[in-house]
């Protein structure tokens, strides 16, 4: 049952005096707050927790759209690469809390709890999902964010309530995709890890060959069960994760196009600058602007 609670989205206005995103003084925390609507634009979401306290995001996957607002959270367990809005309605504006997963905390809890009674999907599952808040979890939320208003609860509380919301996530439908891929010996296990792989070593000279062979799968199994987890082909995916990489680098480092798209792994730069335009919707150049929009 969908729970929301003013409680939650009161907190999230206490904390977020200012539009914008803002890193909390607990590591893997960030509060959210939009005072207007904004566009789809593309994200890379890593593994994380997403919780809505007012407003209503989508998540744009292919044909599929992943719908969150308040009394629900979004759960990403392997970096997504996906189209993203922000819709503010008349209560005042959107806002939200991050958590970034620990799969270490992850793969602890599950060693200690009873397993499912679901069986396992035969299949790789999505590396995302939205769930409905339950009356525990709305507790937790709401005990974090009180926590979160005073450095002394920060410091000395912040870390187990961030180690119980993981334990709330698993015993809900929104862990089943975190229990998927913390299972190394299901057929998402090495999904995962060829995810991973992905993030760490983008600007390396990959291909679905070398990450099926790391796999031990076949190309065409591992093609269709990575597209089966991210919603994209391993190509598509480490192409978006280049992109993003280097816009980040322009965004926040003095690199020019150029230096940005050799650092992430691109030989061309011109190349570069099609693909980054493509995804983006602008260029490189005009990425700094653009972000502006999107804050």
């Amino acid at each position: 049952m969908q729970l929301t609670s003013p409680a939650i989205a009161h907190a999230l206005l206490a904390l977020t005096p200012l539009e914008g995103h803002h890193p909390a003084a607990l590591d893997g925390v960030t509060l959210m707050r939009a005072d207007a609507s904004l566009a789809p634009a593309p994200v890379l979401q890593e593994p994380s927790i997403v919780i809505i306290g007012q407003g209503l995001k989508r998540g744009y996957l292919g044909d599929e759209v992943f719908h969150y607002q308040p009394g629900q959270c979004l759960v990403v367990s392997v970096p997504m690469h996906f189209n993203c809005d922000t819709v503010v309605g008349d209560d005042g504006p959107m806002l939200a809390l991050a958590v970034q997963v620990d799969m270490a905390t992850v793969r602890e809890l599950l060693s200690k709890m009873l397993p499912p009674r679901s069986p396992a999907p035969a299949a790789p599952s999505r590396g995302m999902a939205v769930a409905d808040l339950d009356a525990a979890m709305t507790d937790t939320v709401q005990r974090l964010l009180q926590a979160l208003a005073s450095a002394d609860e920060t410091r000395i509380l912040g870390p187990q309530l961030l180690r119980e919301l993981h334990y709330r996530v698993l015993q809900g439908p929104g862990g089943d995709c975190l229990r998927a891929l913390a299972a190394w010996h299901g057929r998402s296990g090495p999904i995962f890890r060829a995810c991973e792989r992905i993030r760490l070593d983008y600007a390396q000279a990959l291909d679905i060959g070398t990450l099926a062979r790391e796999a031990a799968m076949s190309a065409s199994a591992f093609h269709q069960a990575f597209k089966a987890v991210t919603g994209h082909s391993p190509i598509q995916y480490l192409k978006a994760t280049r992109l993003h990489r280097a816009r980040e680098l322009i965004l926040h480092g003095s690199n020019g196009a150029a230096q940005a798209a050799y650092e992430v792994g691109y030989a061309s730069a011109s190349q570069f600058s099609r693909e980054f335009k493509r995804l983006f919707g602008h260029s490189p150049a005009d990425a700094i602007h653009h972000a502006g929009e999107h804050a």
